[in-house]
């Protein structure tokens, strides 16, 4: 729906931008990229925001540590799982 954005995308995607490049071993081209994104969004609660102002009341939000280190946990283990089964042939 227009107008509308699932916030807690842009922190998975934020984690997949800095974790990715220090893991040499993992593949991280847009298929994987895409299906790790999937394997983490399935696994945590969604955040829809219409507003800027609904964004700093999310940043706010997920501010706590419990917070960041769910996101950053079922992020890892996206990684971790779809690294080990990827949806392509290996390079």
């Amino acid at each position: 729906m227009e107008g509308l954005r699932n916030i807690t995308e842009e922190d998975v995607e934020e984690l997949l931008n800095s974790l990715l490049p220090t893991m040499p071993n993992v593949c991280a081209c847009r298929t994987c990229r895409l299906d790790m994104a999937t394997y983490a969004l399935n696994r945590l609660k969604p955040n829809y925001i219409r507003s800027d102002k609904g964004a700093l009341f999310h940043k706010v939000s997920t501010s706590s540590q419990q917070a960041k280190t769910e996101i950053l946990a079922t992020v890892v283990n996206a990684i971790n799982t779809i690294s080990a089964h990827p949806n392509h042939d290996q390079p």
